[in-house]
């Protein structure tokens, strides 16, 4: 018996069409299209338009599952890593975080021999081999943990998405001791260092002028180790000068600004536009609020600061700008660089960090309990630990030294 034609539905446009194949099947014909752009063209047969649709809808998902499989073993490990940062860590991570993790996937991974490999084909032992490699160059305790964290990360997910073995699973990181890089010696100033940096700090033009418009609000830093993004994104209303207390809350960060274009340099300098911008990120870089204690001296250079800054509302940045906006990383470095030369400290380092590697110092010099320190510095006890081995180091051999044997 025939079909009746009357019955077979006219499917919207793009779903294809449903005729009569003979007096017992109809056939249902479609253009099944695909993310990458391709497409195939489908037949399915049945005795009903209901069974012919339900037979395309799972012919069309088989297909998609094969075409995506088969797209997916030839995507290479550096694609594959970029793609799964943007749909799947970016939401979750704050922007510092997220530059962090592109850094580590361009500069360990992409230019590592595994990079260009199609990760599908990637085995244990490569892995192993790209975590060692690193370690035989050099890099970092730090560097060569953050790429095999991410690496681990991303073929656990890649695993379950995919649903094949986690060739991560059996590579092992390095342990400290066995780390070939050496472990940066910390900068700080002894006391005569801290003296002379102080003193440069108050010096002025005969103008009257202060020589180094930051110079009190930096010198403070030494007795208060903030993180320089914290300094920077400070207000004068998160200083408590009754109290002697700042409430630490927020952090100024550099990202990649997305309306810089790099074909266009000449026309971004006019706009005032630029590849870097900064921008004050609400949390601080542990996610972890704190208060600050503020010691006499650390109070003095405050207020001396306060009194020589045009701006002190309380919404306004402790180290402003003509513009009322925070000042940059680089601007504060060069000013402890050029301090640290005028007044000829024995110490010269570059960078920011020698202020807080300063302020931790003195707090261990007093045997401060480095649960404490790590409270004030914003560290958890282990990383404080780790990184002012040699103060702890210090302590335990003056504890040790407290409870030698008195000889009559």
């Amino acid at each position: 018996m025939a079909y009746n034609v009357n019955k077979i539905p006219k499917l919207p446009y793009g779903e294809g069409t449903i005729t009569v194949y003979n007096d017992e099947l109809l056939v249902y014909k479609k253009i099944i299209k695909f993310s990458d752009g391709t497409k195939i063209r489908k037949a399915v047969y049945g005795k009903t338009p209901k069974e012919c649709m339900q037979k395309m809808r799972e012919s069309e998902t088989a297909e998609k599952e094969r075409h995506n499989s088969s797209q997916q073993s030839r995507e290479i490990l550096c694609d594959a890593m970029d793609k799964w940062v943007e749909t799947v860590k970016k939401p979750a991570l704050k922007e510092q975080s997220y530059r962090r993790l592109r850094s580590t996937i361009k500069n360990q991974i992409e230019l590592s021999f595994l990079g260009h490999y199609i990760y599908h084909s990637i085995t244990t032992e490569e892995l192993q081999k790209l975590v060692n490699d690193l370690n035989e160059k050099n890099f970092s305790h730090s560097t060569i943990k953050k790429t095999y964290d991410c690496l681990n990360d991303f073929f656990r997910y890649a695993s379950a998405k995919d649903k094949v073995s986690n060739p991560m699973l059996l590579v092992t990181m390095p342990t400290s001791d066995n780390i070939k890089a050496e472990t940066k010696t910390i900068s700080f100033f002894e006391e005569e260092d801290i003296n002379k940096f102080i003193n440069e700090c108050s010096v002025r033009y005969n103008t009257g002028n202060l020589k180094y418009k930051y110079g009190y609000a930096i010198a403070a830093n030494i007795y208060l180790g903030m993180r320089i993004g914290e300094l920077l994104s400070l207000q004068w209303k998160d200083i408590d000068f009754e109290n002697c207390t700042i409430y630490i809350h927020k952090t100024l960060i550099e990202m990649n600004n997305q309306d810089y274009d790099e074909n266009n340099p000449e026309l971004m300098k006019q706009q005032g536009i630029t590849k870097i911008k900064f921008v004050v990120q609400n949390s601080t870089k542990k996610s972890k609020n704190r208060y600050v204690p503020i010691n006499s001296k650390a109070k003095e250079l405050l207020l001396l600061h306060r009194e020589n800054s045009e701006f002190t509302d309380p919404d306004d940045y402790v180290l402003s700008t003509r513009n009322r906006r925070t000042t940059t990383i680089k601007n504060i470095s060069d000013t402890i660089e050029a301090i640290e030369i005028a007044a000829e400290t024995k110490v010269r380092a570059k960078g920011t960090h020698i202020l807080r590697h300063t302020c931790a110092s003195l707090y261990f010099r007093k045997n401060v309990p480095i649960e404490i320190i790590a409270k004030i510095l914003g560290h958890s006890v282990e990383v404080c630990q780790k990184t002012y081995i040699h103060f702890v180091e210090e302590q335990l051999k003056s504890a040790a030294s407290k409870i030698d044997v008195i000889e009559i």
